[in-house]
């Protein structure tokens, strides 16, 4: 019996050949394997690069990149590189950064799309750069992109989200699972969030016990490292990194969720408080932190004492 894994390279080779085999300006220029686990793909698009011997930034119109499928594809996001030199402030010579969460049920032809994005300048982020000089730049041209305003997601086709109806029954029972291509009515659940996929490509939130699949966003909670569901991530306003609901904490003057790192105990109230609303100061004679309730309170009844005595 063919495996899940193997099910789903199958599939996305599949879908990479119907969206990138013709003449157009994303062609696939080889793969490895069989079913392939590395590609190459041409872009016929134009984008930037920074000539070494005059330090000046020019147009190029023709790149290649390739996209390897690790082991732990599709759990984890797949390896990106350009082949060809690219300025870009998302883009280093040894890795595409494909955004912060990869969904282990987007399909290979979406992040092929996304790459084009980038290339043209239809997407970028200039806080939190590969290529700082690339940043710069952009900052200072805005105007110039995007280079090229061709919708690439007109290339793709999204028919493999099937879904449900209103009563929860599966639309189209008995066609194929929308992540691995696996056929089967009687095998086939519809998750939480309407995507019809087999047995074998969905799984229950660790957190809260919905049924999710490949196809929706997962999110490794910082802590535990456990994948969890949309509705159970959280992300400390601290210092950005995502948690679990479970290993979150909420503050008791903010009422925001915050990783436990981000989070002490006050030492007045016992109550969890952010780094934020944590305050140094003596609790029953002993130096410690409260937060801020606890520290207001208590200038308010210092404030009272003063004036009754006066």
């Amino acid at each position: 019996m063919m495996s899940v894994r193997l099910r789903r390279l199958n599939a996305d080779y599949e879908r990479i050949r119907a969206a990138f085999t013709g003449d157009g300006r994303i062609r696939l220029l080889d793969t490895i394997g069989d079913p392939p686990e590395k590609y190459q793909f041409e872009f016929f698009v134009p984008s930037l690069q920074m000539d070494a011997a005059t330090k000046t930034v020019r147009q190029h119109n023709h790149f290649v990149a390739e996209v390897s499928l690790t082991h732990a594809y599709p759990r984890m996001s797949p390896q990106c590189r350009m082949l060809t030199p690219v300025f870009h402030p998302n883009i280093a010579p040894h890795a595409i950064c494909i955004g912060d969460h990869w969904a282990a049920g987007e399909s290979l032809p979406n992040l092929i799309v996304r790459i084009a994005e980038m290339l043209v300048f239809q997407s970028y982020n200039i806080r939190s750069p590969l290529n700082g000089e690339a940043a710069k730049w952009v900052e200072m041209n805005q105007r110039a992109v995007p280079l090229d305003e061709y919708d690439f997601t007109s290339l793709v086709d999204s028919s493999g989200i099937l879904g449900r109806h209103a009563d929860g029954t599966l639309k189209a029972a008995g066609t194929s699972c929308a992540n691995c291509g696996a056929t089967g009515g009687a095998d086939l659940v519809a998750c939480v969030n309407g995507h019809v996929v087999c047995q074998d490509c969905s799984m229950p939130c660790p957190s809260c016990g919905e049924l999710v699949c490949l196809q929706c966003s997962l999110y490794a909670c910082g802590e535990c490292g456990k994948s969890v569901c949309g509705k159970c991530v959280r992300k400390c306003p601290g210092c950005g990194k995502s948690v679990c609901r479970t290993d979150a904490g909420t503050c008791s003057v903010c009422s925001l969720d915050f990783c436990q790192d981000c989070l002490i105990t006050c030492d007045a109230c016992g109550n969890a408080t952010c780094v934020g609303h944590a305050v140094r100061a003596e609790v029953d004679g002993v130096l410690g932190y409260a937060c801020r309730t606890c520290v207001d309170q208590a200038g308010e009844t210092s404030d009272e004492t003063e004036s009754a005595a006066g």
